[in-house]
C-alpha cells in the first residue's frame, strides 16, 4: 500500500489500527494520521469553548504520535479536520488525498469527543469508495 489513511483519535482501537497500518504500508509509502474534531452542535452537546480545547488536543495528539513513531522508511503526516459527521469527513479526506486504504479501529472511546467509534467504522465501511480495513 502506497498511501494509507488512519483515522486516529487516541483510543485503543485507533492505536491498533495504526499498528496494523504500519505493518502493511510500503517502504516508500505515506501514512496519514487523521484526527477529526466534532463541530459544536446540539446533537453532540459540544460548545465552542470545548470545541477549541478539542482542536488543541487533536493537534497535540497527532504531533505527539508522529514524534513517538520516530523515523521510518515511509513518510508519516498528520491532518486535523473538523466536521459534524465524522464518517463523512473521513470518507471525504480519503477521496481528496487519493489514499489506497482507510484503516480504522473497530471501537473505542475517543479522547477527542464522545462519539461511538463503532458506528463511525460501520458507516465508513458502508459508504466509502476506497477499501477499508477495520482492526479489532
Amino acid at each position: 500500500m502506497k498511501r494509507v489513511l488512519v483515522g486516529f483519535d487516541g483510543s485503543e482501537g485507533a492505536e491498533n489500527a495504526l499498528n496494523k497500518a504500519m505493518m502493511i504500508i510500503d517502504d516508500d509509502g505515506e501514512l496519514i494520521l487523521l484526527a477529526i474534531v466534532p463541530l459544536p452542535s446540539d446533537r453532540n452537546l459540544l460548545d465552542k469553548k470545548t470545541h477549541e480545547i478539542l482542536k488543541i488536543r487533536a493537534h497535540a495528539l497527532i504531533n505527539d504520535v508522529i514524534h513517538d513513531l520516530g523515523t521510518h522508511s515511509f513518510t508519516i503526516n498528520g491532518m486535523i479536520k473538523e466536521g459534524e459527521d465524522i464518517a463523512a469527513v473521513l470518507i471525504d479526506v480519503a477521496n481528496e488525498i487519493h489514499c489506497d486504504l482507510i484503516v480504522l479501529g473497530s471501537k473505542g472511546s475517543s479522547t477527542l469527543g464522545k462519539y461511538p467509534i463503532g458506528s463511525v467504522a460501520n458507516k465508513v465501511v458502508q459508504y466509502a469508495a476506497k477499501p477499508v480495513m477495520v482492526v479489532r
